[in-house]
């Protein structure tokens, strides 16, 4: 008879700063708690609750705009970062919610993690008592717009041709 052997639990880090601990503990559940057999994926609640049609997506969402909102007011990242850190939920959120591409979706795209790096990346420049960088995520929401603008024009098109070619078919 195989034994059968259950894949070992993947542990968050714990060479974090003490008062990062709680946003990467729960970061590391909601996006690496759980590892897949025989890959080096790792999933967490995040891509779980995802499987869940609607109401999923919307609670992790709330959970990674709670981990932006302290990482806003009580870490005290700048505007521009904290910008980029919502523009990672928003994404992780809309296309997590497209039916089955959005589940493959949250187990690569991982937001939470992505925002503890954002807000890792500040503490260490503060640390060495620098000015925060903030041109990365400027580049980034700017880049963000240009696509979200592009697909906005480029739905509006299709629209309008939708419409026009409706126009022109005989009514019988």
């Amino acid at each position: 008879m195989a034994k059968i052997s259950f894949p070992q639990r993947v542990e968050p880090r714990r060479e974090l700063a003490p008062e990062l601990r709680g946003i990467e503990q729960l970061s590391w559940l909601m996006d690496r708690a759980i590892k897949i057999p025989g890959t080096q994926i790792t999933v967490g609640l995040d891509a779980l609750l995802g499987l869940l049609p609607v109401g999923g997506d919307v609670l992790t969402g709330l959970i990674q705009t709670g981990i932006v909102l302290a990482a806003l007011f009580h870490y005290r990242v700048p505007r521009a970062v904290a910008a980029r850190m919502a523009a990672n939920v928003l994404l992780d959120t809309a296309l997590g919610a497209i039916p089955f591409v959005g589940d493959v979706f949250d187990v690569f795209f991982k937001a939470n993690t992505r925002n503890l790096k954002l807000l890792q990346h500040v503490q260490e420049q503060r640390s060495q008592q620098r000015e925060v960088e903030t041109w990365r995520s400027m580049a980034v929401l700017v880049f963000l717009a240009l696509v979200l603008l592009t697909m906005l024009a480029l739905l509006v098109i299709g629209s309008l041709a939708v419409v026009a070619w409706l126009f022109r078919r005989p009514l019988a």
